[in-house]
């Protein structure tokens, strides 16, 4: 799939969800084209990071956006931040991906990925392997598997072997996975891939388990951000005010704007005083 493309669809999504009301830190591209796995039935599909209101930072924001080319996952960078750091390699994979568009994800690329969370997600894939999705179901019945599936799993393995975040597939090793993800094993050889490649990840799991260290979120560096974004986007608006004095005391800015015998000739006067304040309205 052409870098342009993708770009432009991301571009296209980002513009869509800010119509909304919604204010986009970042969008990132999520799945196959990240690995080099894409082919003719790959969409595109994405992350995006908002950033919150203020009557929205308590609750957080959790959202999916349907399009005609992939779906759009969004969260408020707090929730966000929160899902990075526990380690899931989907959300760890974004952070990393060349198909962004928005503001620095440099805060959430020290995160590394759970081993736990890449064996659940495995499982998943497990659980997956002949189910009848709706959208998958002519695969499986086709070769009596999901082929998508097996190629997840290999994928999370090679993930987890290299010890990285983000592995991109050169010409010979795509080749192969888009084979297999498009059915070339048969459905005995599929079942003992799916097996060996299983109880290579967990084996793998119980060793990377002892390097892996729970992370913290930098949440001064998240709160610059929004911070920023919340002065960035105050609008300043002029509003007329009317002060009643009730043969009171004139108020001081008034004051300093009259001299000594201007001040005279409105002593004990009930005064409306008509004045323009700037106010921000966020």
């Amino acid at each position: 799939m052409e870098e342009q493309l993708i770009f432009k669809t991301l571009s296209e999504y980002k513009t869509h969800i800010e119509s909304l009301g919604y204010t986009v830190y970042a969008i990132m591209l999520k799945g196959s084209q990240n690995y080099n796995l894409d082919d003719d039935e790959s969409d595109i599909d994405a992350n995006v990071i908002l950033i919150p209101k203020l009557h929205e930072m308590a609750k957080g924001i959790t959202k999916k956006f349907a399009f005609n080319d992939g779906e759009v996952t969004a969260h408020d960078i707090y929730s966000f931040a929160k899902i990075v750091a526990k380690g899931n390699p989907q959300w760890i994979e974004v952070c990393h991906t060349k198909y962004k568009i928005g503001g620095s994800l440099e805060m959430f690329k020290g995160y590394r990925i759970n081993p736990s969370a890449l064996k659940g997600m495995a499982y998943e894939k497990v659980k997956a392997f002949d189910h009848l999705f709706p959208s998958r179901e002519h695969m499986v019945k086709n070769f009596g598997y999901d082929p998508k599936q097996l190629h997840h799993i290999i994928r999370l393995y090679d993930l987890l072997k290299e010890n990285v975040c983000l592995l991109e597939y050169g010409t010979d090793l795509r080749e192969n996975m888009i084979a297999i993800k498009r059915g070339s094993l048969d459905v005995k050889t599929a079942n003992i891939k799916k097996d060996e490649y299983m109880n290579k990840i967990i084996e793998l799991t119980k060793e990377r388990k002892l390097e892996y260290k729970q992370q913290k979120i930098d949440y001064d560096a998240i709160n610059e951000i929004v911070y920023s974004y919340i002065k960035s986007e105050a609008k300043q608006k002029q509003a007329n005010i009317v002060i009643r004095t009730f043969g009171g005391d004139i108020p001081k800015f008034i004051k300093q704007t009259l001299n000594e015998e201007e001040l005279i000739q409105y002593k004990d006067k009930d005064l409306s005083i008509s004045c323009f304040i700037e106010i921000e309205e966020l």
